[in-house]
């Protein structure tokens, strides 16, 4: 038993010997990386300094804006949104100016825009830079008469209800006309505003929107640019009636029957007024007798009339789609 005991302890020294110096081996291997990581990078931002005190080309886009125009005048179209300018600097300063650039303001009272020397006095202050190029060098600023006008909106919405659902009643939208102002040639060419295009899937609830609208032309502005809309969704269920066919215009001392005299309605409506328009009649089948002089197969297509306003009812389908006819006439009133 204790030669048992010697053999494991001479074992477990070696054991703790081999733990110690993976440890120390590990330790000094992590070290290693974070020396090299650090070196690394002081090494990196040792070359970003030395390489940006070197000058650099390269080609911004500065914001273009045109100053605050004469109360009852307006641009006839838009000026260039930004214009694109090389330059030649230390590369610290480029950087500055590609992360920031300064907007260009352009005095409205002139007609010719010199862009080129718009940009120089823009960039006066800073003397280490060199502009290279700017295009557009100019552009030609057209003014006109304001004029105002006040147009319809236009709703572009595409609403597509989940199964079983549907819209009820009538959209409401605020305001429903906005006022337009801008040149005079261009706003006689209005005579709406759109609302941007949205689409709406699987809507099984009504909603409340705020719908953005579009410019209608360059140059225009919109008040107010926005509107409310809501609409109202319900769960609808199917009903089904049978109705006779009735005739329209029919001269005196004629009569026509059908076979079959009936169709079979199938309609779409909301639950809660399912029980309510079973004690209705919410539609009238009928042929105007004037179908039936044109006709010359013996077949005629009934018209489904809805009766009820009340009720948000939707035809679905009828059965059957075609009825043949008889006519008769009375030799007495001929």
């Amino acid at each position: 038993m204790l030669n048992k005991l010697k053999e494991l302890m001479m074992i477990s020294q070696p054991l703790a010997a081999e733990t110690d110096d993976d440890t120390l081996s590990n330790y000094m291997t992590r070290e290693k990386v974070i020396v090299f990581i650090i070196s690394f990078i002081l090494a990196f931002c040792l070359w970003f300094i030395v390489n940006l005190s070197r000058d650099f080309t390269i080609t911004i886009n500065l914001p273009v804006d045109i100053g605050e125009l004469p109360e009852n005048m307006a641009l006839v179209g838009d000026p260039p949104e930004s214009a694109s300018v090389g330059l030649t600097g230390e590369g610290w300063m480029l950087i500055s100016l590609y992360n920031n650039p300064p907007r260009i303001i352009v005095n409205a009272e002139e007609a010719e825009v010199n862009l080129f020397d718009m940009v120089q006095q823009q960039l006066s202050t800073l003397s280490e830079v060199s502009i290279t190029k700017v295009e557009p060098l100019g552009f030609q600023l057209d003014l006109e008469e304001k004029s105002y006008k006040r147009v319809p909106v236009e709703v572009l919405l595409d609403i597509r209800t989940s199964d079983r659902f549907g819209l009820i009643g009538t959209p409401e939208m605020s305001p429903d006309s906005v006022t337009i102002s801008g040149a005079g040639s261009v706003i006689d060419e209005i005579d709406r505003v759109a609302t941007k295009e949205v689409t709406l899937d699987r809507v099984n609830e009504g909603r409340e929107l705020e719908l953005e609208l579009e410019r209608p032309a360059s140059g225009i502005t919109v008040e107010p640019d926005r509107i409310s809309y809501r609409f109202d969704v319900t769960e609808f269920t199917e009903g089904e009636v049978r109705i006779p066919i009735r005739i329209r215009n029919l001269p005196p001392g004629r009569a026509v029957t059908y076979n079959p005299s009936t169709v079979t309605v199938r309609y779409g409506v909301p639950i809660d007024q399912y029980s309510d328009v079973q004690n209705a009649r919410p539609f009238l089948a009928f042929v105007d007798y004037e179908t039936i002089e044109a006709d010359t197969t013996g077949l005629v297509i009934p018209e489904i009339e809805r009766m009820e306003d009340e009720y948000d009812i939707r035809l679905r389908s009828f059965q059957p789609r075609t009825v043949s006819y008889f006519r008769v006439v009375n030799d007495n009133e001929e």
